[in-house]
């Protein structure tokens, strides 16, 4: 089975941070869910407009495999804001899953 990872986006996320990570996984075929907080198009702290696959609220709890948190302000505090991401960060955690977080995440 292929390993997925969550790469959430809120507005004003870094987007060096965000799609350097998504590509470098994708090239090592690695399954990557891009979710949006609150709304599938995102835009990052430089103007660059994402649309996402799915809305982070549509993941299952356990629905990867790790979690990649993109700094950026203020993306990582609207991150940091969400109660989904909170438990999907806290799973992930007490499982012993791989947590990513750049930057100011």
């Amino acid at each position: 089975m292929q390993p997925s990872v969550l790469v959430p986006l809120a507005n004003g996320f870094e987007e060096i941070e965000a799609i350097t990570i998504i590509d470098v996984l994708r090239r090592g075929d690695i399954d990557v869910i891009i979710a949006g907080l609150g709304e599938k198009n995102v835009i990052g702290a430089h103007g660059l407009e994402v649309v996402t696959q799915v809305l982070l609220d549509e993941i299952p709890v356990d629905g990867c495999d790790m979690v990649v948190l993109p700094g950026g302000m203020p993306g990582a505090d609207n991150l940091r804001q969400s109660e989904k991401l909170r438990t999907i960060v806290q799973k992930c955690n007490h499982e012993n899953r791989p947590i990513g977080a750049i930057c100011a995440a």
